[in-house]
């Protein structure tokens, strides 16, 4: 029987679509703690209330960030209603729409393509400005927290890096820079006097006074002008683009069409919940940027640099493919001798529960007999294979006292066997002999 995702996702017509939807619908279940099969569970009017709560929590962001924008609402709640009439959950929405921002205009909106961004790098000589650039393509952080970066929050990892943005505040998140983009930035970085750990990233053109958020506009801003790239670059639409938000729209766009996990893709936008933060509190930095990796060939500007991106990017996931099939196959082989240590283990318990058969009577077997009548051979095999046997209780056999026990045994056979020696030499008849011999099969 279907489920009712599959039931969803198989009335969308086209692929991209489902992952859109899929990516709202996803973003939605993480913040409110249910899934697919657990909201439709509920009663229509607490449903109501959680949409209605998670719209108040989406505005404070754009309020506080501009992310989402007040014009995306509509796509961001849409499949939320599609998937609810879907599975028969009707309410009015009027109330919720009624919370949504009103809308800007749409203008400056379209992110910047490849061609665009290589035009403003061929623009400028300046290895400031192209690092500038670089940083914004790759890393799609906000231009007006660019001013705060320094020096040390950058993180060489194999041969891009992680970028800290906000560090020590409640907003810091990690981001990752492109190989080609770390290359400009270190290029710029070479060339500059003030190179401190505590230093700013990027400074005005003087290279001792930091940056301010103006003054970071600005330089995008000169080097479209430089670039003689229009705000709708020659096209015919009400729908422009913006001179610094584009570049984190391409970047946002980018990573989602790189099957990177959803919650990876906000969390380097700087968008996380408390328990997605508490979760990246315990991400490494390298585990960040292999995440990171596979977007590298689509971020990549140069035309070689890409190629070369794409063909490492093919050989990952090959490497990849190949490491998952033969962890599967080690899997099913350590399976395979499992099983068979068990049937072992229970052919042996059988037969010692046969031999020794005065000792299983009750629920658990008598141990302490047990030991008595094994040797210690027996019981190092016993104890090897009963944890496979019983894995709730412990019934393994104390090897130490036995070995104490057959050391005594032994020394008072010994003893009793030189007596019998004696008794037979003196040659007595009075029945000792007996009686030592009967001892002597007792043991």
């Amino acid at each position: 029987m279907a489920t009712p995702s599959q039931m969803f996702y198989e009335s969308l017509k086209t692929e991209t679509t489902k992952k859109a939807y899929k990516l709202w619908l996803e973003q939605f279940f993480e913040y409110v703690h249910e899934d697919y099969n657990s909201i439709i569970k509920l009663e229509p009017e607490k449903i109501k209330q959680i949409i209605k709560d998670y719209v108040i929590h989406k505005k404070e962001l754009t309020r506080r960030t501009g992310i989402p924008s007040p014009n995306s609402y509509h796509a961001i709640m849409t499949p939320i209603q599609s998937f609810l009439e879907m599975n028969e959950i009707e309410f009015s929405w009027k109330t919720i729409k009624n919370l949504y921002p009103s809308k800007i205009p749409t203008s400056n909106q379209l992110p910047y393509t490849d061609d665009d961004i290589r035009e403003l790098l061929g623009a400028t000589t300046s290895l400031r400005n192209k690092a500038f650039i670089y940083f914004l393509a790759s890393t799609g952080v906000r231009v007006g927290a660019t001013p705060k970066i320094k020096i040390e929050d950058i993180k060489e990892i194999e041969d891009g890096a992680v970028v800290t943005i906000y560090r020590d505040t409640t907003e810091e998140y990690r981001t990752c820079l492109t190989p080609e983009a770390y290359t400009a930035l270190k290029r710029f970085l070479e060339q500059r006097i003030e190179r401190e750990p505590d230093s700013v990233l990027f400074t005005r053109k003087n290279n001792l006074t930091p940056l301010t958020s103006t003054s970071a506009q600005d330089i995008v801003r000169n080097v479209r002008r430089q670039a003689k790239l229009s705000i709708d670059n020659g096209r015919k639409s009400r729908r422009g683009k913006s001179q610094n938000h584009t570049f984190r729209k391409r970047f946002e766009i980018t990573l989602a069409s790189c099957d990177l996990q959803q919650r990876f893709i906000d969390y380097m936008q700087g968008h996380f919940s408390g328990n997605s933060k508490a979760y990246f509190n315990g991400v490494s930095d390298e585990h960040l940027y292999a995440q990171f990796k596979r977007a590298i060939p689509a971020l990549t500007l140069d035309k070689s640099a890409k190629i070369e991106a794409e063909k490492n990017e093919e050989i990952r996931v090959i490497n990849e493919t190949n490491k998952s099939e033969l962890k599967e196959k080690l899997e099913a082989q350590d399976e395979m001798i499992q099983n068979i240590m068990l049937e072992m283990a229970s052919a042996k318990y059988m037969a010692y529960e046969m031999k020794y058969s005065e000792c299983f009577g009750g629920a658990d077997p008598d141990l302490k007999k047990l030991s008595k009548l094994m040797s210690n051979e027996a019981i190092r095999d016993w104890n090897r294979i009963i944890p496979l046997v019983q894995r709730e209780k412990d019934w393994t056999i104390p090897i130490g006292s036995k070995s104490q026990v057959m050391l005594r045994d032994s020394k008072e056979k010994k003893e009793i066997k030189d007596l019998i020696k004696e008794f037979e030499r003196q040659g007595n008849t009075s029945g000792v002999i007996e009686q030592l011999e009967k001892m002597l099969d007792e043991f």
